[in-house]
């Protein structure tokens, strides 16, 4: 299964595409080491195959199985240098506007109360409620009446949330359900009255890294990379030797949050490239690992040297050439003293 994974992606195959290359195609067959009139395969088995390696970190076991294999064959070794970089990984969701969040939550728990819990659902669905939350949710940015819609879609949420709460005192919310509840929490508060209210800024709006963009996978969070690179997902960082002497041989994939700084995966890569004995003597990143606290924990515990150019300046008045940066000032480090470009020294 795991040659035909590797296969599949290579080849741009759907899982049936790729059964069917199983079954009929003498190319896979030769691979596979199977018999010419070997039948094959049901696809969604790669579809089960898939779902046990995302359990208990077998793919990190595949992994470490393959690296294991290339190492005795002389195809990767320890104290090398390798090299580190990071990709977005976009979340197979659609980018939704806040009131459409909110609409497509509710419409998703009520699929899934329908489809399990239906008597809930008896006395409070009507048809009203089906003209809106019969199809997937389109509203745009610009909707007809957005603070009327904004009102009808929180009071049917907490409508529809009590009454699945209502089931009985050991009921315990389905993740569609629950994932209503935080996008509730999230997009709105009741005022001193009781009345509900849209939340913003000043009302306590979650940050974009911990907000919930998607009723389908509330792990993947909107992040802002600089003032260009925005998205829905996650980060992917992948290690590979890169030694002038040998081939290149990817040694870890790991994947974070995209909320997450770059540098915090680092101690997971080195102790994952320890347990493989595979460790660098030299690691080379971008600017988005080498923050000082990473690089002298990687020197102290793994002797590794780690190189890459130091994290940018995000600051408003770097982009805009205003005010002074950190290169105008001269750091006296025998001392212990700064000087700013205007010749005051620091006084801590």
């Amino acid at each position: 299964m795991a040659t035909i994974s590797v296969l599949q992606f290579l080849l741009g195959l759907s899982d049936r595409q790729a059964a069917e290359a199983v079954h009929c195609r003498i190319d896979f067959k030769y691979v596979l080491a199977m018999e010419l009139d070997d039948p094959g395969f049901h696809h969604g088995l790669l579809a089960d195959f898939r779902d046990r390696l995302a359990e208990d970190d077998r793919a990190d076991s595949l992994l470490d199985l393959a690296l294991s294999r290339l190492k005795k064959a002389g195809l990767v070794r320890e104290r090398t240098t390798q090299r580190t970089d990071s990709t977005h990984v976009l979340a197979a969701v659609r980018d939704l506007t806040r009131l459409e969040l909110v609409t497509e939550a509710v419409r998703t728990t009520l699929e899934e109360t329908a489809c399990t819990t239906g008597h809930l659902l008896v006395g409070l669905v009507d048809v009203d409620w089906g003209r809106y939350y019969g199809c997937p949710v389109r509203l745009g940015k610009n909707p007809t009446r957005p603070k009327t819609r904004i009102l009808a879609a929180g009071d049917d949420a907490c409508r529809l949330l009590e009454r699945l709460c209502q089931h009985g005192p050991g009921y315990r919310l389905s993740p569609q359900a629950e994932a209503l509840r935080q996008i509730v929490v999230q997009n709105y508060h009741r005022d001193a009255a009781g009345r509900l209210r849209w939340r913003t800024a000043n009302d306590g709006l979650p940050p974009s890294s911990s907000a919930i963009v998607s009723p389908y996978d509330t792990t993947a969070p909107y992040v802002r990379h600089g003032h260009i690179i925005s998205w829905n997902g996650f980060a992917a960082h992948v290690t590979e030797t890169c030694a002038s002497d040998g081939v290149n041989v990817i040694t870890d994939v790991a994947t974070t949050s995209a909320a997450t700084n770059d540098g915090q995966a680092l101690p997971g890569i080195h102790t994952r490239l320890a347990r493989r004995g595979l460790l660098p003597v030299e690691h080379l990143v971008d600017g988005g690992y080498t923050s000082p606290v990473h690089l002298e924990r990687a020197q102290r515990e793994h002797q590794i040297t780690v190189s890459g150019p130091p994290p940018g300046n995000p600051t408003r008045q770097h982009r805009k050439n205003e005010g002074f940066g950190r290169d105008d000032f001269h750091i006296d480090f025998d001392r212990r003293q700064v000087t700013c470009p205007q010749g005051q020294v620091s006084a801590g």
